[in-house]
């Protein structure tokens, strides 16, 4: 199976340009084990952190590369923040994702077609 085929969020990226990505602010505190850049993050309360650029109308975080739909990549994809890395596409694991669907419609890309016993690591 290709790359692309078995993780076909490498050719899209919709969902870091469409959400906003918060998570608990410790994931980039390094003195805590946090993994995120903190220079690439912001607060947005006392308890959470947001990636710059995705708490706007008009969202795309700093960490992405790329042409969404195209070819993209994460520049911190070892250090990305759980919400990251826990984000499932459409059709992992042979189930919809509304929240991947409704990301990728607002960057003009179709549905993806589910796929059996995938996982993005």
């Amino acid at each position: 199976m290709s790359d692309t085929a078995s993780n076909p969020c490498i050719t899209c990226g919709a969902c870091c340009a469409y959400f906003r990505a918060s998570f608990h602010w410790s994931e980039s505190e390094p003195s805590l084990g946090g993994t995120v850049p903190p220079e690439l993050t912001e607060k947005l309360n006392d308890h959470r952190a947001v990636m710059l650029g995705t708490n706007c109308a008009k969202p795309r975080c700093i960490a992405l590369q790329g042409e969404i739909g195209t070819a993209v990549f994460c520049s911190i994809h070892p250090q990305r923040s759980s919400v990251c890395r826990e984000f499932p596409f459409s059709g992992e694991n042979n189930q919809p994702h509304d929240r991947c669907d409704k990301a990728r419609a607002a960057h003009g890309l179709p549905p993806l077609m589910p796929l059996a016993n995938t996982l993005v690591q």
